[in-house]
């Protein structure tokens, strides 16, 4: 049997779930790690470092799109796995950019005084994070994301173990660079030790032209989708410092928490499951898309009421400390911004296996444009808060709902009935505590819990039934339709 082959016995529903739950371990695991780890070094490390760092990672994520040129995507859907012609470019070529960041690095000082050095050193994360790719994306690709929890935990903890160590002794900046290249050194290592007679790794180069080929808008796609966030600290960058670079990185971050927990863990399954499930299963491939976008609009729901509500109770009293209050009014406005673009959430999985990668470059393009014109009007205008309101102009969203309508059919009213329900549900309860109980105290912080517990509730029992039928087979149960509620 070719080592590559999904275990035989194994459906793909029985994959897709076991995968889906892998990954849902994995990414609450990784953010409760990370989470611990951003709190201690909020308190150890001055805003300024971490603006500084902000930028440096938005420089090195690019240069990793450049690197990847799309093939991640690719291999996914390509039917020949070719992962040792994806290993020679990502392995060549992110010791090429590398070296070019490191030798560049210098002309990003416009930015901030400290960036270039602080680059020379974090370039070599381009290398090291390269260096996982093929092995990460064959677990992937044959839903097998359970092979990947252990070591995507460890490097939770290498990078916060070492970030901490390295602050407390004062490193400042430098102690963040230091634990995001231990992290990625051990992640690859234990990645392809894990890996190791799995994948046939046939290296034939004359595979990767035509990869690139096949390939190429979904780079552009990458270049475009990708950098947002980081697009953002550049604009703040330019037109304010590095403290409010930090203070706006960590609103996002903290605002966008329950997104970088659901939508990997889900995104990461869904992909390959929509693949195999395209041409043998519409109903359940349909059904897969809108039950995976509102579990992720559900939770996403939930943290932004509950963020907007207490959003000074929540940083400045148990998680960061006062000096980062700027970030409070920030956080209000971008707590609901994931909500402006439901559609968007698992959308780009759905045009990748639709094979309209065209209309997603479009999308994304639309997309940046809009983030850079209304993030620079608004941010001279209003500074940080601006940069933040431009976050909901995001005009390529609204070509995304008419893509995923054309795809889907009669099911994308279907998703927009769950999702007006997912939205409305929990509005009275957040309007009665915001009316009867004042703002930046414990028992407005309390009645919320509880309220997002009830809401909570309430999708369990309305979604419960269609999670069931869409996994009945895995799960052994005699089901209707797939989704159906």
């Amino acid at each position: 049997m070719n080592p590559t082959d999904p275990a035989p016995l194994l459906t793909t529903e029985r994959r897709f779930l076991a995968s889906t739950l892998a990954a849902y371990g994995s990414q609450l695991g990784r953010l409760l790690i990370r989470a611990a780890g951003d709190l201690v070094l909020a308190r150890l490390i001055l805003p300024g470092g971490h603006g500084v760092f902000d930028l440096a990672l938005g420089v090195v994520m690019i240069a990793s799109i450049f690197r990847d040129l799309g093939l991640p995507y690719q291999l996914i859907r390509d039917p020949r796995r070719p992962y040792g012609s994806v290993l020679l470019w990502v392995s060549g070529a992110g010791a090429a950019l590398t070296a070019l960041l490191a030798l560049g690095a210098p002309l990003f000082a416009g930015l901030d005084p400290q960036l270039p050095a602080v680059l020379r050193v974090y370039s070599l994360w381009v290398l090291l994070d390269g260096l996982s790719v093929v092995p990460k994306l064959f677990f992937e690709r044959e839903l097998q994301v359970g092979r990947l929890v252990a070591p995507e935990i460890l490097r939770g903890l290498s990078i916060a173990v070492v970030a901490i160590a390295l602050a407390v002794r004062g490193a400042g900046v430098w102690s963040l660079v230091a634990g995001e290249l231990a992290g990625a050194a051990l992640f690859a290592a234990l990645l392809w030790w894990r890996a190791r007679g799995r994948i046939r790794l046939e290296l034939d180069p004359k595979l990767v032209l035509p990869l690139i080929g096949s390939s190429i808008y979904l780079f552009f796609i990458a270049l475009m989708a990708l950098p947002v966030p980081y697009v953002s600290r550049f604009i703040l960058g330019a037109f304010t410092n590095a403290a409010t670079v930090g203070q706006y990185g960590k609103a996002r971050d903290w605002g966008f928490r329950l997104q970088a927990l659901v939508l990997p863990a889900v995104a990461r399954v869904l992909y390959p499951a929509l693949v195999e499930y395209r041409h043998g299963d519409r109903p359940r491939f349909l059904a897969a898309y809108r039950l995976g976008t509102v579990t992720i609009l559900a939770l996403e729901t939930l943290a932004a009421y509950f963020l907007f509500c207490n959003a000074d109770v929540v940083l400045l009293k148990i998680l960061i400390g006062h000096r980062w209050g700027p970030a409070v009014p920030l956080l209000r406005i971008l707590c609901f911004v994931p909500l402006t673009d439901p559609f968007s959430r698992l959308g780009g999985e759905l045009l990748k296996v639709e094979g309209h990668d065209r209309g997603w470059l479009a999308i994304v393009a639309l997309n940046l444009a809009s983030l850079l014109v209304f993030g620079i009007l608004l941010t001279r205008a209003l500074g940080a808060s601006g940069m933040a309101w431009a976050n909901y102009l995001l005009l390529g969203n609204l070509l995304m709902a008419f893509r995923v309508w054309r795809i889907c059919g009669p099911e994308f009213w279907l998703l927009a009935r769950d999702l007006a329900f997912v939205y409305l549900v929990p509005l009275p309860l957040f309007l009665l505590i915001a009316w009867a109980l004042p703002g930046a105290t414990w028992p407005r912080f309390a009645a919320s819990l509880a309220a997002a517990g009830l809401a909570g509730l309430a999708y369990l029992l309305r979604f419960k039934r269609p999670l069931q039928s869409l996994f009945a087979p895995a799960l052994g149960l005699d089901a209707g339709a797939p989704g159906t509620a």
